[in-house]
């Protein structure tokens, strides 16, 4: 299975209402003329996720079909299942590298859609086959979440990291109320973190997409820990984490940073 070196993330969403079968990407200003490496969607297997704005619930991932084309004409990929967009089941996301014509590229939708809703992709933009870092210093934090929409900010949250370069993140949950403590669910939600380097970005990154969980497939278990993070300095104090649930339990987020 693949292993992905995040250099630069982005995301796009898309707006579905009842009875269409097909839907544009958005004209994305600050998406265009980049070349784009990998797309992955928030995959939405069952319950309600919500937008980064938590105003409309993500369409769920069946029945859903990705049409992508360059900017001069060729498909790139040809009515995909949105399946394969999405590491967290296992697959190896499909390999773009184009400069991908957002206007004409559109979703095929053969399900049913109950209310306006969205899905959201992230966008993998960057160089590839950069070097796996190291990942042996690690720094836990715990997040308390305390409602089903809430900004978190981390300022002043990760004052032992300043001057680190993080090489990875990964993200678990536990309720408050299992004795046994064990992550147990995964939480809802974005993570926004600010890069000190101008010109990286780490945009609004689903947290499911940083999961230190182990997936549980028909095959057995799967490792999740397959995404790392080009070094970098990361300014805590204007970084977020954005819950947008309808998990109204107190729990915990847990955070593992890795750095150099």
């Amino acid at each position: 299975m693949r292993e992905y070196v995040i250099e630069n993330v982005d995301f796009i969403q898309l707006t579905v209402n009842p009875g269409e079968n097909r839907v544009y990407f958005p004209v994305s200003t600050h998406l265009q003329g980049k070349k784009i490496l990998w797309l992955e969607s928030y995959y939405v297997a069952s319950g309600v996720t919500y937008d980064l704005a938590g105003r409309y619930p993500l369409l769920m991932s069946t029945g859903i079909y990705v049409t992508l084309y360059d900017m001069d004409g060729n498909l790139i990929v040809d009515s995909l299942t949105i399946d394969y967009f999405n590491s967290f089941s296992g697959n190896n996301l499909p390999r773009i590298d184009a400069v991908i014509d957002w206007e004409r590229s559109f979703l095929s939708i053969q399900t049913e859609v109950p209310t306006e809703s969205v899905v959201f992709f992230s966008v993998y933009i960057g160089s590839e086959n950069l070097p796996i870092p190291s990942q042996r210093n690690i720094y836990n934090l715990t997040v308390p979440v305390t409602s089903q929409m809430e900004d978190i900010t981390l300022y002043r949250k990760v004052q032992a990291l300043e001057g680190k370069r993080i090489t990875g993140i990964y993200v678990s949950s536990d309720d408050t109320s299992d004795i046994f403590n064990y992550p147990n669910f995964i939480e809802s939600g974005y993570l926004y973190f600010v890069p000190k380097d101008k010109s990286r970005f780490l945009n609004c990154v689903p947290i499911t997409f940083f999961s230190g969980l182990e997936g549980v497939l028909e095959a057995g278990t799967l490792s999740l820990r397959r995404k790392f993070i080009a070094p970098v300095e990361i300014d805590f104090n204007r970084s977020k984490i954005y819950i947008r649930s309808t998990d109204s339990r107190v729990r915990n987020l847990n955070l593992a940073f890795c750095y150099e």
